[in-house]
C-alpha cells in the first residue's frame, strides 16, 4: 500500500508524489505516461522513451535526478510510471513565487549556476547532450541543493557536432546555431541554455522572451555580443562580474562558446570566491509554490 498525493498534470499524463504509509524514507515523485503518443504504432514503447530510460539508468551524479523504478504494463491505461528523488519544487515556480522583495540572492544563484554546470560537465563528459535546459527542468530543495531533470530530449553525441533534430529545447532558451537551422549542433547547445538561466535568476525574468523563432533571433542579435559598452548590458541589475560571466557563455559561435569544465575551473564568477558553499532558499517562497502548484494543478503543462 502507497499512499498518493496528486501533484499535477501534464502534456504525456501526470505526476504525483507517492510515499509508504509507515517507512517515511520510502518517497519518490512518480512520473506517469498515458498511453498516447509515447508508443509506437505497434503498441510498443517508443524509441524516444526506451532512449529516457537508458540514459537515465546510466547517470549517476548529485546534481541529476535518480532513476529509482520503472513500472510497464500495456494492458493498463496509465502504462509506464518512472519512480524519481523526490524533491519539493522546479526552479521556476520557485521564482515565480518569490516576492518583489525576494530576489534570488548573489550568493544563492552563484551556487545554483555552479551546480548546474557541475551537471552539464557530468553529462558532457559521458557524450549526452540535455538539449533542454530551462528553470522548469530545474528542480531544487530547502537546503540548497539542486538537481538537472527530464530527459526526454537527452541524446548521446560522440562527436563534437553532428546532425540531429532541430524540435529541441523551449524557444526562449534555445540557441542561434539551432534557430538558423545549422545543419550540426554539439554539446554548446546546453552551455547558451545555462547562460539564458543565469540571466533569468539575476533578473527575475526571461532574457530573451520571443514569441516566434524569427523574433527570438531578432531579440538575441539585438544583444551584438555582449560588449561592456551595450547601453542593454550596462543597464542590467547585476554586478560587473556576472555580466562578464553572462558574456563569456552568451556566444553566438558555437564552436567558441566555453565547455562546463572550462567555466567551472577558471572563470572568475567561480574562482574569486574561495569556496562554493551551499546557500538555502527562502523557505516561505518554496511553500508558497508548492501551495500555488497544489491549487493550479489542473491548468499546469510540462
Amino acid at each position: 500500500m502507497i499512499l498518493v498525493d496528486h501533484y499535477y498534470q501534464c502534456t504525456f499524463g501526470y505526476v504525483d508524489h507517492v510515499r509508504h504509509p509507515i517507512e517515511h524514507s520510502w518517497e519518490f515523485a512518480r512520473k506517469t505516461i498515458k498511453h498516447n503518443d509515447k508508443v509506437d504504432f505497434n503498441g510498443d514503447i517508443s524509441s524516444t522513451t526506451i532512449r529516457e530510460i537508458s540514459i537515465l539508468k546510466m547517470l549517476d551524479h548529485p546534481n541529476i535526478i535518480k532513476l529509482i523504478h520503472v513500472e510497464y504494463n500495456l494492458n493498463k491505461k496509465d502504462f509506464l510510471s518512472f519512480f524519481l528523488e523526490m524533491f519539493p519544487i522546479d526552479l521556476k515556480r520557485y521564482m515565480d513565487a518569490c516576492l518583489s522583495t525576494e530576489r534570488l540572492s548573489a550568493k544563492l544563484i552563484q551556487n545554483y549556476t555552479y551546480q548546474i554546470l557541475c551537471a552539464i560537465d557530468y553529462l558532457h563528459r559521458h557524450a549526452i547532450i540535455h538539449r533542454d535546459i530551462k528553470p522548469s527542468n530545474i528542480v531544487i530543495d530547502y537546503d540548497g541543493h539542486l538537481k538537472l531533470t527530464d530527459f526526454g530530449l537527452a541524446r548521446r553525441c560522440h562527436l563534437h557536432e553532428q546532425a540531429l533534430t532541430h524540435e529541441v529545447v523551449t524557444l526562449w532558451y534555445r540557441p542561434p546555431e539551432v534557430l538558423l537551422n545549422a545543419p550540426t549542433y554539439g554539446m554548446s547547445l546546453d552551455i547558451w541554455g545555462v547562460g539564458c538561466v543565469f540571466a533569468e535568476m539575476c533578473l527575475h525574468r526571461p532574457l530573451f522572451r520571443g514569441e516566434c523563432e524569427i523574433d527570438q533571433l531578432l531579440l538575441i542579435f539585438r544583444f551584438p555580443n555582449f560588449p561592456f559598452n551595450s547601453i542593454e548590458l550596462s543597464q542590467l541589475p547585476m554586478s560587473r562580474t556576472c555580466r562578464q560571466f553572462l558574456t563569456d557563455i552568451l556566444v553566438y559561435n558555437p564552436q567558441t562558446r566555453p565547455l562546463a569544465k572550462q567555466l567551472l575551473e577558471y572563470h572568475r564568477y567561480f574562482t574569486c570566491s574561495s569556496n562554493i558553499n551551499l546557500e538555502k532558499p527562502i523557505k516561505s517562497s518554496i511553500d508558497r509554490a508548492i501551495q500555488l502548484q497544489t491549487e493550479n494543478m489542473k491548468h499546469i503543462v510540462i
